[in-house]
C-alpha cells in the first residue's frame, strides 16, 4: 500500500560529537554575524580545537548526536562563508569537501499518485522536506528520539549534502608547535630572540587624557568613536568601565609586523593573544596603563617602579593645560632616567587658541629644572627621525586624535623604531634573578608566580629558591614548567615576563608574595640600607627625625624609616652628618645644612646619603637598584649604594 510517511527523527550519520576530538558539529551558521558575541564564541570553540590537535574539522548540517539536519544547501552555503571568515580571523586555512551519500535502492515517486498525495508532498518539500515512496509502512527508517530536529519525511532516497569544513594552520609546522607547546614542555628556548627585540612603555596622565583610549586605538589599530569604544576593548574591571577610569595596573601587547604593520586580527573582531602577537611580530611594544586619578598614586608608582620602562608616553589633553598630576608623572619619569614622549590627544574639535595655550604651557613644564627636557614637535616622519638618537635630551611631542586618526600614524612610525633603551641580553651571564610581581594558585598546577626574568637564564626542571621569608630564609623548589605569553617554554631569560609553575607544599604556598625574588642560590635578607637620595622639588617636603615614609625598591613596597643622614655635595662628598636617634643631637650645631630642635632638616632640592631601616620584614634589594619614597606624594628618589642584613645591623646596635 502506497503512502507518504511523515518522520519526526533522521538518520545517525556520524557519531555523536566529542569534546576531545577535532571535530565540530553545527546544524547552520547562516544567522550568524560578524562582530556579535555569537561569532566570538564560535572563534573560541575554533581556537580550543586547533590548540588540542592543530587542525579541525566542522560538520555543516549535523546535529550534536550526529543525526543529519537537513537543512538548505543555501543555509549551507552561508555557513560556510561564515567559517570561512571565522578561520581568516585565527589565522587558518580553508578546505572544503562535499560529499553525495546516495543509497542504493533509489525511489521516486510513482507518476500514477493521486492528486491529493501529489499536492501533500509538494508541500512538505516546499517547507524543505525531503518526501520519498514507501512501499510498505514497516519499512520506514528507526525513529532516533535523541535527535532535536524534526524531519516531515523518511530517508530511503534523499540526495544528503554535507559540507565538511578542515580547518588547518596556513603553516602546518605552526600547527605542530602550537599543539605541542599546550601538550609538553619544549627543551629550548621557543622564542629565540624574539622577546629581546620587544619594548616596555608605561603610559602616564593625568585622570580624563585619554591613556586607555589611546593605548586601546594603538593596540587594536581600530578608531575610537567618541564614546569610548576603544577604551572598552582593553578594560577588564566592571568599576573601570562603568567609570571609565582606570584604577589598576594593566599590560597591554602592541605587535609590529617586518615591514612595520600593526599585527591585528583579520577582521579586527576580536584582540589577538600574547601567543599569536609574539609568534607573528618583528617588535613587541608592552604598554603598561597607569592610573591617573591622584587617589591612586601608590598604584600609579608601584607600576612605574616594577613596570622596567624602557620610554614612558605622557598623555595629555589638548583642551586643558597640564595639571600638577601631569608634572608630577614628568618629574617620575625624569628622576627614574625614563625618556618621556608627550603625547597630545583630543585634538579633534579643539580650539586653537587652547591647543596653542596648552603647547606653550607643556614646553614651560618640560624647561624646569626638575624635568630638565628640551620639547620637540613633531608633525613629519623627518621629524621623528631627527629626534630618535637624541631622546636623552629632547622629549617629542605629538598631537593625536582617537577619533579622527590624526597623528595616530605617526606615533606609529615613532614606536617601531624606538631604541631599546635597557639591553638586559647583557645580564644573561649574571646569577639567576626573577622578580615576583605576582602568585596564583591554578587547580591541577600548583602556585604559580609571574614576575620578571631581571638577570640570568633558567631551565625548566632547574633547582631555586624563593624569598626572603618574615624570617629572612629561603624556601628551595624546583620548576616544574614556565610560559611565556602562555606559551610553554623551556628556557627563560634575562628581560622575559614569565610564569614559572614551583613545586610547593600547601604550607609554602601561604609564604609567597609579591616582592620577592627567585634566586638561584639563597642570599640574606635585608633589612637595613643605605641610598644617595635627592629631595623632589615642588612639595613642602621635610625629612627629618624619625621620618617615616612608603619606599618602592622595583616589585618590593614597604615603609622604612631613616635612622643617619648625611649631607652631601654634587660630587657625593660629606658634608654635615646627623644620627636622628643619637642622644643629644639636637644640641649641636653644623656650618652647613639647616637644624632645628629635632636635629637636620632635609628641603626640596637637598642631596643627601640616608640610611634606611625597613619596618616590617627583611626584602632582598641589592646596591645599584633605585628607590623612590612617599609619604602621600612621591617625596623623594635615590639609589642604593649599600646593604646590611639582619645580623650585621644587631652587631652594630649592640
Amino acid at each position: 500500500m502506497a503512502a507518504i510517511v511523515t518522520q519526526h527523527t533522521a538518520y545517525r550519520i556520524l557519531p555523536p560529537e566529542s569534546d576531545h576530538s577535532g571535530a565540530e558539529y553545527k546544524r547552520t551558521l547562516s544567522h550568524v554575524v560578524m562582530h556579535d558575541k555569537r561569532f566570538e564564541e564560535l572563534g573560541g570553540q575554533l581556537l580550543y580545537r586547533l590548540c588540542k590537535t592543530g587542525s579541525c574539522c566542522y560538520h555543516l548540517g549535523v546535529e550534536d548526536d550526529g543525526t543529519h539536519s537537513l537543512r538548505k544547501f543555501d543555509d549551507l552555503k552561508k555557513s560556510f562563508e561564515v567559517l570561512c571568515n571565522l578561520a581568516e580571523e585565527f589565522g587558518a586555512k580553508v578546505v572544503p569537501k562535499v560529499e553525495d551519500e546516495e543509497e542504493e535502492n533509489t525511489n521516486t515517486l510513482p507518476s500514477d499518485l493521486p492528486a491529493d498525495v501529489r499536492k501533500q508532498a509538494a508541500e512538505i518539500e516546499s517547507r524543505g522536506g525531503i518526501v520519498v515512496w514507501l512501499k510498505d509502512e514497516e519499512s520506514a527508517p528507526p525513529q532516533n528520539p535523541q535527535t532535536p530536529t524534526k524531519i516531515e519525511a523518511s530517508l530511503t532516497d534523499p540526495l544528503i549534502c554535507r559540507i565538511i569544513m578542515h580547518l588547518t594552520q596556513v603553516n602546518e609546522s605552526k600547527g605542530r608547535e602550537r599543539s605541542a607547546s599546550l601538550s609538553e614542555v619544549p627543551s629550548e628556548d621557543v622564542f629565540g630572540d624574539r622577546i629581546a627585540a620587544s619594548l616596555r612603555i608605561l603610559v602616564m596622565g593625568n585622570v580624563d587624557a585619554g591613556k586607555s583610549t589611546l593605548v586601546g586605538a594603538l593596540t587594536t589599530n581600530s578608531l575610537d568613536d567618541g564614546r569610548g569604544s576603544c577604551r572598552l576593548k582593553i578594560m577588564k574591571h566592571r568599576h573601570e568601565i562603568t567609570s571609565g577610569r582606570t584604577s589598576t595596573v594593566s599590560s597591554h601587547t602592541l605587535g609590529y609586523t617586518p615591514g612595520g604593520q600593526v599585527k591585528v586580527s583579520a577582521h579586527k573582531v576580536r584582540t589577538l593573544t600574547d601567543e599569536e602577537l609574539v609568534r607573528g611580530s618583528e617588535r613587541l611594544i608592552n604598554f603598561t596603563d597607569l592610573c591617573g586619578h591622584e587617589k591612586y598614586l601608590k598604584t600609579t608608582v608601584y607600576g612605574m617602579s616594577a613596570g622596567m620602562g624602557d620610554h614612558s608616553l605622557i598623555v595629555v589633553n589638548a583642551r586643558q593645560p597640564p595639571t600638577h598630576m601631569t608634572h608630577q608623572h614628568l618629574n617620575l619619569a625624569s628622576s627614574n632616567n625614563i625618556p618621556s614622549i608627550i603625547v597630545l590627544t583630543k585634538i579633534d574639535g579643539c580650539p586653537a587658541h587652547a591647543l596653542k595655550n596648552t603647547v606653550k604651557e607643556m614646553k614651560i613644564l618640560l624647561r624646569r629644572g626638575d624635568v630638565n627636557r628640551v620639547p620637540f614637535i613633531c608633525r613629519t616622519t623627518s621629524d621623528i627621525d631627527e629626534c630618535l638618537g637624541k631622546l636623552g635630551r629632547l622629549s617629542p611631542i605629538i598631537e593625536t586624535s582617537a577619533v579622527t586618526g590624526q597623528g595616530i600614524d605617526l606615533l606609529h612610525y615613532l614606536l617601531y623604531r624606538l631604541p631599546k633603551r635597557r639591553q638586559h641580553e647583557k645580564k644573561i651571564g649574571r646569577p639567576f634573578e626573577f622578580l615576583l610581581e605576582q602568585v596564583f594558585n591554578v587547580p591541577g598546577v600548583g602556585a604559580v608566580a609571574s614576575g620578571f626574568v631581571n638577570a640570568g637564564k633558567l631551565n625548566v626542571g632547574g633547582t631555586i629558591y624563593v624569598g626572603p621569608m618574615d624570617d629572612g630564609s629561603y624556601l628551595k623548589t624546583m620548576v616544574k614548567s614556565a610560559h611565556i605569553a602562555r606559551t610553554a617554554t623551556g628556557v627563560v631569560k634575562a628581560g622575559q615576563s614569565a610564569c614559572l609553575a614551583l613545586a610547593l607544599s600547601k604550607s609554602d604556598k601561604k609564604k609567597i608574595r609579591r616582592g620577592q625574588v627567585i634566586l638561584a642560590e639563597p642570599c640574606e635578607g635585608i633589612t637595613e640600607f643605605d641610598a644617595e637620595i635627592c629631595v623632589l622639588r615642588g612639595d613642602q617636603t621635610t625629612i627629618r627625625r624619625n621620618y617615616q615614609s612608603y619606599a618602592h625598591i622595583l616589585m618590593v613596597r614597604q615603609s622604612v624609616t631613616a635612622r643617619k643622614i648625611t649631607l652631601i655635595d654634587a660630587d657625593g662628598n660629606e658634608t654635615v652628618t646627623r644620627i636622628l636617634d643619637e642622644p643629644g643631637a639636637e644640641n649641636r650645631n653644623h656650618e652647613e645644612g639647616e637644624d632645628d630642635v629635632e636635629g637636620l632638616i632635609l628641603r626640596p632640592g637637598c642631596r643627601a646619603r640616608v640610611t634606611f631601616t625597613f619596618g616590617k620584614r627583611p626584602e632582598y634589594v641589592r646596591s645599584g637598584m633605585r628607590m623612590l619614597f612617599r609619604d602621600g606624594r612621591v617625596r623623594g628618589v635615590g639609589i642604593i649604594k649599600a646593604v646590611r642584613s639582619g645580623e650585621l645591623v644587631k652587631n652594630n646596635l649592640g
